[in-house]
């Protein structure tokens, strides 16, 4: 059943240029386009999606050719806070790492952690590279790495 809604998320992507994780009026949404969680974690890890939160601060999957035509126009590290510019630090030293190392080795509260991530993620510096633990079937967490490490793990636009 995973390779059916694998099949059907690359068929998606193919075509348009980004998912939202959830139910929304103005986008299809994973689960409206017959994709799941474990479908988009797979996509994920190998580069087909980049996660942001891209569009109106809700989680994004941008395809590949999306992301390599935007970045131009974001990546904007002068309009990072500082500790958000300092999440990004440990993040582009460690590429990957767990959200529990980040919050750990910055000592920083989960409401801290995400208002950075939510700026990195909006800006297109940093992503999922993998799934870290699983959740539940629905969620799981990540190994984030940057924008750059993503590049060099998967660069360029793959179709022909």
């Amino acid at each position: 059943m995973t390779e059916t809604k694998i099949s059907l998320l690359q068929s998606y992507f193919l075509k348009n240029d980004m998912l939202l994780c959830n139910e929304n009026k103005d986008l299809p949404s994973l689960t409206t386009v017959g994709g799941d969680w474990d479908s988009i974690i797979m996509l994920i890890e190998q580069g087909e999606v980049f996660y942001s939160k891209f569009y109106k601060g809700r989680v994004t999957y941008l395809s590949r050719e999306f992301y390599y035509k935007v970045k131009p126009d974001k990546q904007r590290t002068h309009k990072l806070t500082a500790k958000a510019r300092e999440v990004l630090e440990l993040i582009e030293a460690a590429n990957p790492v767990s959200t529990s190392a980040i919050k750990d080795k910055l000592m920083i509260s989960s409401k801290e952690y995400t208002a950075c991530m939510d700026e990195l993620f909006k800006e297109l510096l940093v992503t999922a590279i993998k799934r870290d633990r699983t959740i539940n079937a629905n969620w799981s967490s990540f190994c984030w790495g940057t924008s750059q490490h993503w590049e060099r793990l998967f660069p360029g636009i793959r179709r022909s």
